[in-house]
């Protein structure tokens, strides 16, 4: 298995409690996979920051240089780091919380009927369109929706290096085996200072 840490915001690198989001969810997967390497995936402007977070591990990851946010650029660059793996596991940086059991299900569910596997939710808030006037239009129906996280279990047969982005963080081919799991509310992504804030609070 190949083991990818994405850095897809800059919120990576806010702290709560002294420590960085990247720190948090990079040492989960150390300690989840500590026989496999553990590659960071990120854009140069971010590079010197994620170096000096993780000066200090032990265990020191390799850096890929990509667009981590662009599913085929993502997989041109990480391509080389698979080749001799079945699959490839890519966890978002801006998910510092995620729990055990989380990874466990994904784990579990990636099975010889599956491709391609990674968390989902129930979304439960009210959704509504507007238009440019912001006039509510439509009330979405939730049971179409979905609040998806991470971590992706994609097979390595299965992915379409040069393909179009279908919603995960590499393209995969259109006959994918995919399946959704349980998500934990842990795997929430931290979108800004205030939800770092918000989760402050909650631990007073």
């Amino acid at each position: 298995m190949c083991v990818v840490l994405a850095i897809t915001s800059s919120t990576a690198f806010l702290e709560m409690g002294k420590i960085a989001n990247l720190v948090r969810a990079y040492d989960t997967l150390a300690t989840i996979f500590p026989a496999h390497s553990i590659h960071i995936a990120a854009r140069s402007s971010e590079m010197d920051h994620c170096r000096l977070h993780l000066v200090a591990r032990e265990n020191r990851p390799d850096f890929t240089l990509c667009d981590s946010l662009e599913p085929s650029a993502l997989a041109r660059a990480i391509k080389p780091l698979w080749l001799n793996s079945e699959s490839v596991l890519i966890h978002d940086a801006s998910r510092p919380f995620v729990d055990h059991e989380q990874f466990e299900r994904v784990l579990t569910a990636f099975d010889d009927d599956v491709d391609a596997v990674r968390p989902a939710m129930p979304f439960t808030e009210t959704l509504k369109i507007l238009n440019v006037d912001s006039v509510i239009q439509e009330t979405l129906d939730r049971s179409t929706v979905l609040r998806i996280s991470t971590p992706e279990l994609i097979r390595t047969s299965a992915i379409e290096v040069n393909g179009p982005d279908n919603g995960w963080f590499l393209p995969i081919k259109k006959n994918a085996r995919i399946e959704h799991v349980t998500g934990s509310p842990s795997g929430l992504r931290i979108n800004s200072q205030s939800d770092v804030d918000l989760m402050e609070l909650q631990q007073d």
